[in-house]
């Protein structure tokens, strides 16, 4: 009895992570870059084995994340903006976070800081140190992921720096910090780094966003799934609650 009551109480707390993660997929739809999550179900179960069986510890509760992101491509959107760039392929553009880690994006509108580096919307900026003088114009990237730009009115472009993509093995693993940017999840490190359009790192697509990859069908699908089967799960809890009540009336009586 009592292993129902916990099994069916796991299969609602499960439920309940799905029905979370599908409602944020949702509510991201047309979120610019975002991509969509989905739960680790042998993950989850595999942490909530730990931590019942080691409820003192604390490393065991840290056990690996269930939550995955799937980054599979989603639709590029032409912005004629110049510094709107996004990858079209596997790989994800480096830059460099304020507690000293890299941090890793699929593109966004970039800008220009005070400094004249390239940075991503939220100010980070990015690894390949590319400073855009203050005189430059007609800014320019390519799908090879070199910046260029015509300075102080000449009429040659001059390069300013190249973007550089990496991969990973497990890329569904990585870490998500907000703003499209992620982050390596523990023991997880870059499998290639490269050039854009070498060794299948994919490449750039300059003046163009990559939108959402979340489809709003399948989201539906899983929630209404997840409903289901979490109110089955809350039938068997209140079944096996009341047998439990029965048996310990006849024990009394």
């Amino acid at each position: 009895m009592l292993n129902s009551l916990y099994i069916s109480a796991l299969g609602m707390q499960v439920q309940k992570s799905q029905l979370d993660v599908v409602s944020n997929n949702l509510a991201n739809t047309n979120t610019a870059g975002y991509k969509r999550e989905r739960i680790d179900f042998s993950a989850m179960l595999d942490r909530q084995a730990k931590a019942g069986s080691n409820s003192g510890d604390p490393a065991a509760t840290a056990a690996k994340s269930p939550l995955r992101r799937d980054l599979s491509q989603g639709e590029l959107r032409a912005t004629e903006a110049p510094l709107d760039v996004a990858v079209n392929g596997t790989g994800l553009i480096e830059v460099r976070l304020s507690d000293d880690r890299v941090g890793y994006v699929r593109g966004g509108s970039l800008r220009i800081n005070a400094d004249g580096y390239l940075t991503i919307a939220s100010g980070e900026v990015l690894k390949a140190d590319i400073r855009v003088p203050a005189n430059a114009s007609d800014i320019n990237i390519d799908a090879h992921g070199v910046v260029t730009a015509k300075l102080g009115g000449e009429a040659q472009a001059t390069e300013l720096g190249r973007l550089q993509l990496v991969s990973f093995t497990n890329a569904d693993m990585l870490n998500y910090l907000g703003n499209g940017v992620f982050t390596t999840a523990e023991g997880q490190e870059v499998a290639t780094r490269g050039n854009p359009e070498e060794d299948g790192l994919g490449s750039i697509a300059g003046r163009k966003l990559e939108m959402s990859n979340v489809k709003v069908v399948d989201e539906m699908v899983s929630l209404m799934l997840a409903q289901r089967v979490y109110e089955l799960n809350s039938k068997v809890v209140q079944a096996a609650d009341e047998l439990m009540a029965m048996a310990n009336s006849l024990r009394r009586g």
